[in-house]
């Protein structure tokens, strides 16, 4: 069909739609109207329109009421100064961003590297402390030590609480606060104090190494660092954890006022290697930090002698500076020297690998160097004989015999000079709080006994929610509430 006949049709189609709505509106309208009641209303309707509209113009205006607030009205205008910024920051000064670190001090420590470890640059607080009393035994102190200071972004200290524990007596504690006063200057305080103590605990599986499975399930630094130390004696038998091993720890969190402190000791650890669980706890064994321990109370950690000889006294102590017998020229002494009868046996300090078997004539003449692991070793100076078997690369046990006492070399007469070297600097074996005990004596050992109860609870619920399996009859407590502890016996372990 054409386009235009298609329009025509259209059109014609649209014109009779419009004239039969026409015509249905015409009819309805009519019946409408129709009706008296229907013409009388809507005549009503039209009529008050006009009405409304009139009432409605005449409200619309204010009354005369409020025109006479209006006229009565006053503007005001007062003229606002802005602050210079630059002279109110000054205002803020007190208030800049601070970080909160804790050191402990350690051998060697000087102010100045405590500091750098605190993120400290603070000269006058420096001089301050320097002539405080604790500041005068800050590196002397026969007590542990933690610093916890509070320092601004600018590096200057706010705050240091200097924690001085006794580890016998912690009625002994002492706290010493140095204090930002508002005038600018420094105050110190002194009071007692005693840790308030929580547990907290971690687990997590071996992907490449022990340290970075806690890191990765958020153990504190401080924590991770005594890990290794806890099983000091599996590891240093070349044992290493490998991917699927686990752990499990217990560690102490210490609070004063309601306030986060520091992280304390570990208090129980179990790992898992190669399917096989070892558990080593804390126990107070009469040394200044106590140690680590089996449930049979047999050590964990590897343990020296401090005197290797036999019938030893000391006739030249370890010393910064002394006078040479022989040559007569001053020079440290990073030694001990035990006299003895010549001939009187010489011990391995510990556990080791000879890693040095050679002869100084203006020296240590016969000598040993024994490596007990990356960062100790042993030095034994002036033997008349070595064992024979002891040769480089020859394993050592504690204990064991490894030459006698003679003066060969540099020497007035028979005597063993012994080095005791940790990460590389020679230390005083005399004093230094090492382990040495190889087992817990039988009071210290049901203190342990008793102390380990509730922690083997502990790791044994954290190893079923790593496993996600049902806590064992062992493993569930007895009638007293805690937890049935079970020591393996000699026959339990198939010796």
């Amino acid at each position: 069909m054409p386009a235009t006949n298609l329009l025509a049709k259209n059109v014609r189609l649209l014109g009779q739609t419009m004239t039969v709505a026409g015509v249905f509106c015409a009819k309805t309208a009519g019946r409408f109207f129709a009706s008296p009641s229907r013409r009388v209303a809507l005549t009503l309707a039209f009529s008050v329109l006009p009405l409304t509209g009139a009432i409605a113009t005449l409200t619309s205006g204010p009354s005369d009421y409020e025109k006479n607030l209006r006229n009565s009205q006053t503007l005001i205008e007062t003229p606002l100064s802005i602050p210079i910024l630059e002279e109110r920051m000054s205002e803020f000064a007190p208030l800049r961003a601070a970080f909160v670190s804790t050191t402990p001090v350690m051998n060697g420590d000087t102010l100045a590297k405590v500091f750098a470890r605190l993120g400290i640059e603070d000269e006058a607080a420096a001089t301050f402390i320097r002539q405080q009393p604790v500041g005068q035994m800050l590196f002397s102190s026969p007590k542990s030590l933690h610093l916890q200071a509070k320092v601004s972004s600018d590096h200057k200290l706010q705050a240091l609480n200097i924690f001085a524990e006794d580890p016998k007596d912690p009625r002994k504690n002492l706290l010493t606060r140095i204090a930002l006063t508002t005038k600018g200057t420094f105050s110190a305080t002194e009071s007692a104090f005693a840790f308030d103590v929580e547990q907290n605990m971690s687990a997590g599986t071996v992907k490449t190494t022990l340290a970075e499975a806690a890191q990765e399930q958020g153990v504190p630094e401080a924590v991770i660092a005594q890990m290794p130390l806890v099983f000091e004696k599996f590891f240093s038998q070349g044992n290493v954890l490998e991917a699927g091993d686990s752990y499990r720890v217990i560690y102490e969190e210490l609070f004063l006022g309601g306030e986060f402190v520091r992280t304390g000791k570990i208090l129980a650890m179990a790992i898992n290697h190669k399917g096989r669980d070892i558990e080593s706890f804390w126990a107070a064994d009469g040394s200044r930090s106590g140690n680590f321990y089996s449930l049979d109370g047999k050590t964990n950690r590897q343990t020296f002698i401090r005197m290797p000889v036999q019938g030893g006294h000391v006739t030249s102590p370890f010393m910064t500076l002394r006078r040479h017998p022989i040559t007569g020229v001053l020079r440290p002494h990073l030694g001990t020297d035990f006299g003895a009868q010549k001939g009187n046996e010489i011990y391995a300090a510990s556990d080791g690998i000879v890693s040095r078997r050679a002869y100084n004539e203006k020296g240590y003449g016969n000598y040993l160097i024994i490596r007990h692991d990356e960062n100790r070793s042993s030095v034994y100076g002036h033997m008349s004989r070595i064992v024979p078997g002891v040769v480089e690369g020859s394993r050592v046990k504690k204990g064991q015999i490894i030459g006698y006492v003679g003066s060969t070399g540099l020497a007035t007469g028979p005597h063993l000079h012994y080095e005791l070297r940790f990460g590389g600097r020679q230390i005083n074996p005399l004093k230094v709080d090492y382990p040495e005990k190889d087992k817990l004596s039988s009071n210290e050992h049901a203190r342990l006994l008793s102390e380990a109860r509730l922690l083997t609870a502990r790791l044994a619920m954290l190893n079923r929610l790593q496993t996600a399996q049902p806590l064992l009859t062992s493993e569930l407590p007895d009638s007293s509430g805690a937890p049935q502890v079970v020591i393996p016996t000699d026959a339990d372990k198939g010796s």
